[in-house]
């Protein structure tokens, strides 16, 4: 998936771990403690454009797109995380299971 994160606050500048910090609110706001069972990797991140690359298990990914879509505020400022595109082809699947795929080789950007 990939899924851009809007601050309503232009001060905050987004980076990786803001994205990953206000995906997994979203997840745990939508799910409570559910929420934090979904798998999923960040491979990508765009500072510039607050765009993010995230793959997760197929079981996972209508749960995280319905959370993002929920997700109004954090930390007291609104925001938005919204799903630009779903794709299989945007990363295999298979590389969140060990035993199907070789290990997972691409990492973010500035990690």
């Amino acid at each position: 998936m990939r899924i851009s994160l809007v601050l309503g606050s232009g001060k905050v500048k987004v980076s990786q771990e803001l994205f990953t910090q206000a995906l997994d609110a979203a997840v745990t706001g939508l799910y409570g403690i559910i929420g934090g069972a979904f798998n999923w990797d960040l491979v990508e991140f765009d500072e510039d454009n607050g765009v993010a690359i995230i793959v997760s298990q197929k079981s996972s990914e209508q749960r995280i797109w319905a959370a993002a879509g929920f997700m109004t505020q954090f930390k007291g400022s609104p925001c938005r995380l919204q799903v630009l595109e779903s794709s299989s082809t945007l990363f295999p699947v298979t590389s969140l299971d060990p035993e199907l795929a070789e290990p997972h080789t691409q990492t973010a950007k500035n990690a």
